[in-house]
């Protein structure tokens, strides 16, 4: 059994019943629906958002067939199955295999890594043929915003070409060496330079005895740990920073609730972005949360006291419930936004996008 199939047992034991498969299909394919990128945080699977974004549903539908014919996963209703014991074995003996999973985000940065492997990748070419004085070679990324970009940032004496590429290679050695070595010599493999042209997947795919799945799996968690990287401490890696830093700092907004974000800043109540944007309540109260979920600096004040927040986090804090109602039925007072705001808010687990 491939990769595929240890992603999709390991969201069946940690979503355990709560979830019908067509919504954990829609987090396997990156669909940016309210509820599969609140499920994704709601139940820890972050990494595993657009993991298998070009899976097919016949493809998921025949995957899900075989693991509840090897008995591996059961049945609970109507489109929703659970891990069985045999299961939960083979998947403790599997996941030792896929342990760079972990360094995957990509609830937060699934949407940026073509653009930064573009700018990248480019902007090492570029660099290299530089150092040997060729410049005339044929550039394996054409798109216009990322070949600008390059443009932009590139050195213009050799004597600064010489430094940054000195420090590129310090600060990705350094982000390289927190990751496996399968991923690490697939995303080096992958640049291109003077006189080489980077490896496709398949072709590394040969070389590591690997699914083609599995290859540019690792090769994201390698762009993830660079983006986290950055991320994390900016001052560390200057020039991965000045390349795409302006990337990462952008809120994993969907589109829609972005607008709706850029509306709030301008200082525009709930009502008047209803009526602006010609969105339904429960819409709002969506973005809201996405937004409260995504943005540190975006304050649920507003909408709920310091009071009424702490009980909510308290009652979670000692019960780990994953349902609303029950929430709800502590504070009746409260709506069901404003509990959804506080999980949201408070990381971890967080605010599904209805009350059961």
């Amino acid at each position: 059994m491939d990769i595929c199939y240890a992603i999709i047992m390991d969201i069946l034991q940690k979503v355990d019943g709560s979830r019908k498969c067509s919504g954990i299909y829609y987090i396997l394919t990156g669909k940016k629906t309210s509820q599969s990128l609140s499920d994704s945080q709601w139940f820890e699977i972050e990494q595993y958002y657009a993991s298998l974004k070009g899976l097919t549903l016949d493809d998921f539908n025949s995957i899900i067939d075989e693991l509840y014919m090897d008995e591996l996963i059961n049945l609970k209703e109507d489109n929703v199955f659970f891990v069985t014991k045999k299961g939960v074995e083979f998947l403790g003996e599997i996941k030792g295999r896929y342990l760079f999973i972990e360094k995957l985000n990509g609830l937060k940065y699934a949407s940026i890594e073509h653009k930064c492997w573009q700018v990248i990748t480019l902007f090492v070419q570029s660099l290299s043929n530089s150092l040997y004085n060729n410049f005339d070679f044929s550039p394996v990324i054409r798109d216009r915003e990322a070949a600008e970009k390059v443009k932009i940032l590139f050195p213009r004496s050799e004597q600064q070409r010489k430094h940054i590429a000195s420090y590129l290679y310090n600060e990705l050695n350094t982000v390289l060496q927190k990751c496996d070595s399968e991923g690490a010599e697939i995303f080096v493999k992958k640049l291109s330079g003077y006189n080489r042209v980077g490896n496709t997947f398949e072709q590394s795919a040969r070389e590591w005895g690997l699914t083609k799945i599995e290859t540019v799996l690792r090769f994201r968690s390698v762009l993830h740990q660079i983006f986290k990287s950055i991320r994390e401490q900016p001052g560390m890696y200057p020039v991965l920073s000045s390349l795409i830093g302006d990337f990462i700092v952008v809120p994993a907004l969907t589109k829609s609730a972005l607008q709706t974000y850029q509306l709030l800043q301008k200082e525009k109540d709930i009502q008047e972005i209803m009526k602006i944007r010609n969105l339904k309540l429960s819409t709002m109260e969506d973005h809201l949360v996405e937004i409260a979920r995504e943005i540190p600096e975006f304050s649920i004040h507003p909408y709920i006291s310091e009071e009424d927040k702490e009980k909510v986090i308290l009652f979670y804090n000692k019960t780990k419930e994953n349902k609303l109602r029950p929430i709800k039925e502590a504070f009746p007072h409260l709506t069901y936004l404003q509990i959804r705001l506080v999980l949201a808010k408070e990381g971890g687990k967080h605010a599904v996008g209805s009350g059961t």
